[in-house]
């Protein structure tokens, strides 16, 4: 596997994430726990893609 192919599968799991956390906000509240438990991790993942691929 290339370094384009992981990236892309690394930009489509934050895509991913990021719908999940939209969609937990809405059933949640934007500031419960599972809401910034999410966007942790989703700024983790962000943070890697930028670390390794910009």
């Amino acid at each position: 596997m290339n370094k384009a192919s992981i990236e892309q599968l690394v930009l489509k799991r934050i895509n991913k994430m990021r719908k999940e956390m939209i969609r937990i906000a809405h059933e949640t509240g934007i500031n419960s726990k599972e809401t910034l438990t999410y966007s942790q991790k989703l700024d983790r993942l962000i943070y890697l893609h930028i670390l390794h691929f910009s």
